[in-house]
């Protein structure tokens, strides 16, 4: 089991983590609302917009590695991107619990994928509609994770009081 100080660096690597993430979703907020203003947006306004997404997926991937690394310490080293959105959805009885939700996580697969796309282009155009497919799945993330860090936020200083008072 870890020390009380390694859970409250973890609370404030999560934390920071969680602050980027909300950095990103604003910094896409603002291109899809500059996309949405633009009369006819061109190859390089999706590649934008794309870019971003990109980003706040990353964000939240380094908040979920964070938990699985501290916890469970394996990750497949093939196909670890695609397990640990699965896994942050799971309850770990004794460890953890879950992250978020099923319907969350379905979410956050759907931009991940986007991102695993969007970061092997080269040889197939950016589709506007898919761009803005993830976008419509992409916009109110921010708001919803925010009760799932808040709740793992308690957990952890729950956790920490604990081996406190041992």
């Amino acid at each position: 089991m870890k020390n009380r100080e390694a859970i409250a660096q973890l609370r404030a690597e999560l934390r920071q983590d969680r602050e980027f993430i909300h950095q990103n979703y604003q910094k896409n907020q603002r291109m899809y609302e500059r996309l949405s203003h633009t009369p006819a947006p061109d190859e390089f306004d999706f590649a934008a917009l794309a870019y971003t997404l990109h980003n706040l997926y990353n964000s939240f991937e380094s908040y979920f590695y964070r938990i699985a690394k501290f916890f469970e310490n394996t990750l497949d080293p093939v196909e670890w991107h695609k397990g640990l959105v699965e896994r942050m959805s799971l309850s770990i009885e004794g460890i953890r619990p879950a992250l978020f939700n099923l319907e969350f996580a379905h979410r956050i697969e759907e931009l991940r994928k986007f991102r695993h796309v969007f970061r092997n282009l080269y040889k197939t155009p950016l589709v506007p509609e898919k761009v803005l497919f993830v976008q419509k799945i992409a916009a109110s993330l921010d708001e919803e994770f925010q009760p799932f860090h808040e709740a793992f936020d308690r957990f952890l200083g729950d956790l920490e009081k604990a081996m406190q008072m041992d």
